[in-house]
């Protein structure tokens, strides 16, 4: 049976964005870490949104064209963030993933806080070793 839970997989080391941060900075580390985006935390660790390089999109086209001031990340990131608990079961977090509009990466939250994130490879990787495992017996 199949019983892999969100925590069997979770990815504890992970970017994170402050709220006050220049936009341009923020992409910086986006591209520096290889990452389609990142959870934006408070100094607490309290999930506030995300930022997807989607989000940087619209506010570069539109400054790079007008040249009017800086952008924080609090004014462009997205304030409804899916996220998933460390019980959440796999199946659960693949089949919301298999969506073509739903996010590839989740932040992990427990007791308030994001402690890890949940991405698509982490869990094809794990489908795919269970599937292993059941084609061999």
């Amino acid at each position: 049976m199949f019983n892999i839970k969100v925590s069997d997989i979770i990815k504890r080391t992970f970017l994170s964005i402050s709220p006050d941060l220049e936009l341009t900075a923020a992409i910086d580390l986006l591209l520096k870490h290889q990452v389609i985006g990142a959870p934006v935390i408070d100094d607490s660790g309290k999930l506030l949104g995300y930022l997807s390089e989607q989000d940087c999109l619209a506010p570069l086209t539109t400054n790079s064209y007008f040249c009017n001031g800086r952008i924080q990340v609090r004014e462009v990131m997205s304030q409804d963030v899916l996220t998933c608990q460390l019980d959440d079961s796999l199946l659960d977090l693949a089949a919301r993933m298999r969506h073509h509009n739903l996010p590839k990466r989740y932040p992990v939250i427990d007791q308030g806080k994001v402690i890890g994130m949940a991405e698509r490879s982490q869990v094809l990787q794990a489908l795919s070793k269970s599937y292993r495992s059941c084609s061999a017996a």
